[in-house]
């Protein structure tokens, strides 16, 4: 029995390089500048031991840094209110203009119009520390089985933060919830964000891009592979994982726009914290390429119609992505126990961030399940030595089943204090199928193709 050890190392220190803006909000001294990480420490390592001729154990850990996204840096550039000026009126503030009603200029707002966007005084690059371990066992010649546990933790992930909301009120406030014939069944008790704790009244939001956010990814993933012998190579890779997150991370570009808002409460990413709309529990992966060779002869008949045929194909079996049911946007006036107060943002909580049902778990929807079936065959045609031809004939999503790329996520409106099931024609729409994309052409349905390529 022979045993090997391989053991691999490496330090790598990073400096990210930030331009400075040149125009600065003299009310908000931190829109003129963006902090820039002097190193980033990224250390990595691996190991691989042999346990006999047949069985390898591979290791391995490293941490990784996120570039600044070029997107955000222009959002802080530009969201200053004074380089261009981000406004948001609606008919309640006083000056603002009613429905078709033009303003004349950008002078003279009503207060409280202009969004603002600062970077955080301790912003940095976001990393990951990611982990593997793995066995590989050789069961046969050409038939392999690895097993391998894969680990990352999101770091220090983009969000922002409102830091024009002031306190909530110490009073709570409680929205009665009805079903869909009107009959009250439950009843949720929250803090309010309200216009009159506004930090500063001359701006609406005063974003701050930080780095709040987590996140949070385990799998098991088991591979079996035979490589090619007898005209065919396969593969069945199973995957099961779980991917947390507590910053409703939709990616980047939500994120660093001047408008999102990532937590249902300002700041508080842990109440938000719940499975990841990228999160897939279960997928399933089978491909496999059959190249024949049915006879040793060389002859015309043999080379352009015998030999030379490819079949392959891929079958991906995957469950659902989830995602999180929604509120439709109340008006800003509260009911009797806060006569007169507004809230300050457009949400039950006023906190105008995650308009999700904040009394239903964070992914409480299953988009749809993923069955699909890509197939290829080829015929190769040897005109030559130096000339061949390609003639292929390809068909996507092979049995047409199409499956649901988004789902209706409005579970429930408002009306003063009453949550109600948003209905169509008196039933909830809740879950049901709204979408269904597909790349290259806008759909996941069935699609075929011919092709021909040369080579010479």
């Amino acid at each position: 029995m022979t045993k090997h050890f391989t053991f691999n190392y490496g330090i790598r220190y990073e400096k990210t390089f930030v331009p400075q803006p040149t125009i600065v909000n003299p009310d908000f001294p931190a829109t003129g500048r963006i902090p820039s990480p002097n190193k980033d420490f990224a250390p990595r390592v691996s190991l691989s031991y042999s346990l006999g001729n047949r069985t390898v154990l591979r290791a391995g850990y490293g941490i990784f840094y996120a570039r600044l996204h070029g997107n955000m840096l222009d959002t802080l550039f530009l969201g200053n209110g004074k380089y261009q000026t981000a406004i948001s009126l609606n008919n309640t503030q006083a000056g603002g203009p009613v429905f078709n009603g033009v303003l004349p200029s950008a002078t003279g707002l009503p207060t409280g119009a202009i969004t603002l966007n600062v970077a955080d005084p301790n912003f940095h690059a976001p990393y990951t520390q990611q982990g593997t371990l793995a066995i590989e066992h050789q069961l046969t010649r050409d038939l392999a089985l690895t097993a391998s546990y894969i680990w990352t933790r999101g770091i220090g992930l983009y969000v922002q933060r409102d830091l024009n909301l002031g306190p909530p009120t110490s009073q709570l406030y409680t929205y009665i919830v009805q079903d869909a014939a009107g009959n009250n069944v439950n009843s949720f008790t929250t803090p309010l964000y309200i216009a009159a704790n506004k930090v500063d009244p001359r701006y609406s939001k005063i974003l701050q891009v930080e780095n709040g956010g987590q996140s949070w990814y385990n799998a098991l993933a088991i591979q079996l592979e035979k490589r090619m012998s007898h005209g065919l190579s396969a593969q069945i890779a199973y995957t099961w994982s779980h991917a947390i997150d507590d910053g409703n991370e939709q990616g980047a570009s939500n994120n660093i726009s001047n408008t999102f808002l990532n937590s249902t409460y300002n700041g508080n990413y842990g109440f938000d914290k719940g499975t990841s709309t990228l999160d897939q529990r279960h997928r399933l992966s089978i491909n496999w390429l059959w190249a024949p060779r049915f006879t040793t002869s060389t002859s015309a008949l043999a080379r352009y119609f015998v030999n030379g045929w490819q079949l392959t194909a891929i079958t991906t079996l995957a469950s659902a992505h989830p995602v999180s049911p929604t509120i439709n946007g109340p008006s800003t006036a509260l009911g009797a126990e806060f006569p007169g107060i507004q809230l300050a943002q457009n949400t039950i909580t006023g906190a105008g961030g995650w308009n999700r049902v904040p009394f239903l778990p964070v992914g409480f929807l299953n988009i749809d399940q993923i069955y699909d079936v890509d197939a290829r065959i080829t015929r190769s045609l040897p005109f030559s030595e130096r000339v061949k031809a390609n003639l292929s004939f390809e068909a996507f999503n092979v049995f047409n089943t199409i499956h649901n790329t988004g789902v209706q996520q409005a579970a429930y409106s408002v009306t003063g204090n009453i949550l109600k099931p948003v209905l169509t024609n008196g039933v909830s729409l809740l879950g049901t199928g709204s979408a269904s994309q597909g790349f290259p052409d806008g759909t996941n349905a069935r699609r075929m193709q011919v092709a021909v390529r040369f080579n010479f």
